[in-house]
């Protein structure tokens, strides 16, 4: 089974609020991977040459290219799942080619649809959550966040996990990074909204988070299944964080997926080697066409590649996978594109572009990426948010 990717930010009506607070972050991961939100009832919903559209008397959350979960209508071709394809202020459409013409009867409810994952062990520790994708083709590995601190949430993961606190097979591990990794909320201890996106399908996310006020500068994070090379990967599993507080740094953050490296900084595990012996091991990310004379540096910036965007040959976006290193390549990070060009201010985050050649057809959403803290290097990642992650 497979599911379209979803998409989330703060920006939306109804989406929870991330600050430097205890549990905001967990807020924020069970609203976009378990439960949705934005609920509201239709006024009224109509159906005419296979396009429906629903009207609201209060307004709703949704954008172009969205994912709603309509409930309550009778009849076929309305409810479950519908990516949106137009917005106004009081109304949205979406296709419904099995649906009949005419107004749509019943109670009619919509809310942004969840990613498709569940809450294990709910209830048993406060500002604590432990999240599994339910896609039966997923690797079930769980990812821990304990969102008990104010500017950061420790995150790792496990391969299966009795109870919220007691786990086997950690990733990383307490060697490789005491305490798990950091997933950045804000600079300060305040409750100070800041700007976040979610990106996800039913077996990976990515959060990009702003901690620093007024900045379009992103660290982008992962936790899930990787598109292995290896048919059947049981323990293609990855999490990425910082491996200390970065808040406030001015260097590339080292869990970021924006930033490519061929030095062994750390900032992302995997839960197991290829061979599906031992325990999590340290991965490198490295991004197609990254030979640049840096070796350490964010997609979209000069000395990663080569040329400026446009490319001079067919006025294009220039972009490749980002691959994962661990004793071999494993595999590439799902629906991430590293631009092999040098972006400057191009885009900034939440802007699109429309893909072309494999991509045709597909939407890809940008995210400014860099350290926190003015001064350092902001660079440009895309996420294909235009259809369904191969793996």
């Amino acid at each position: 089974m497979t599911t379209p990717v979803k998409v989330f930010d703060s920006a939306q009506t109804g989406a929870p609020v991330l600050s430097g607070t205890p549990g905001a972050l967990r807020a924020v991961l069970k609203a976009c991977l378990v439960d949705g939100y934005g609920a509201g009832a239709v006024a009224s919903l109509t159906v005419t040459a296979g396009v429906a559209t629903a009207t609201y008397a209060s307004g709703h959350p949704y954008r172009v290219g969205s994912v709603a979960l309509f409930a309550g209508a009778t009849g076929d071709g309305i409810n479950g799942d519908r990516r949106i394809l137009t917005i106004a202020g009081d109304r949205v459409t979406f296709a419904a080619p099995d649906a009949a013409a005419g107004a749509a009867a019943g109670s009619i409810t919509s809310r942004m649809a969840a990613a498709g994952w569940q809450e294990l062990f709910a209830g048993q520790a406060d500002n604590v959550i432990a999240l599994r994708p339910q896609a039966v083709e997923a690797t079930g590995c769980v990812l821990r966040v304990d969102d008990t601190g104010a500017t950061n949430a420790r995150v790792r993961g496990y391969e299966s996990m009795s109870d919220i606190t007691t786990g086997q097979g950690v990733i990383p591990l307490a060697s490789q990074v005491a305490g798990g990794l950091y997933w950045p909320k804000s600079g300060v201890a305040s409750a100070a909204a800041r700007p976040w996106w979610l990106i996800a399908d039913e077996r990976g996310c990515y959060l990009a988070v702003a901690p620093q006020p007024g900045y379009d500068r992103y660290t982008l994070l992962y936790a899930g299944d990787i598109a292995s090379y290896k048919s059947g990967d049981t323990y293609g599993w990855l999490v990425t964080g910082n491996q200390s507080d970065q808040v406030a740094s001015t260097t590339p953050p080292d869990g970021c997926c924006g930033y490519s490296h061929r030095n062994a900084r750390g900032g992302a595990y995997l839960a197991r080697a290829h061979t599906g012996i031992g325990q999590a091991i340290p991965v490198q990310r490295i991004g197609a066409h990254h030979t640049g004379v840096v070796a350490d540096l964010y997609a979209g910036l000069p000395g990663y590649a080569w040329g400026t965007y446009p490319n001079g040959a067919n006025n294009g976006l220039m972009t490749g996978a980002v691959e994962i290193n661990g004793l071999g390549l494993r595999g590439t990070l799902p629906g991430l594109l590293h631009p092999i060009q040098d972006m400057a201010a191009a885009f900034a985050t939440g802007g699109t572009v429309t893909g072309t050649g494999d991509y045709a057809g597909r939407t890809l959403l940008a995210v400014r990426v860099g350290a926190p803290a003015p001064g350092g290097d902001v660079g440009t990642v895309f996420v294909d948010v235009g259809g369904i992650w191969s793996r």
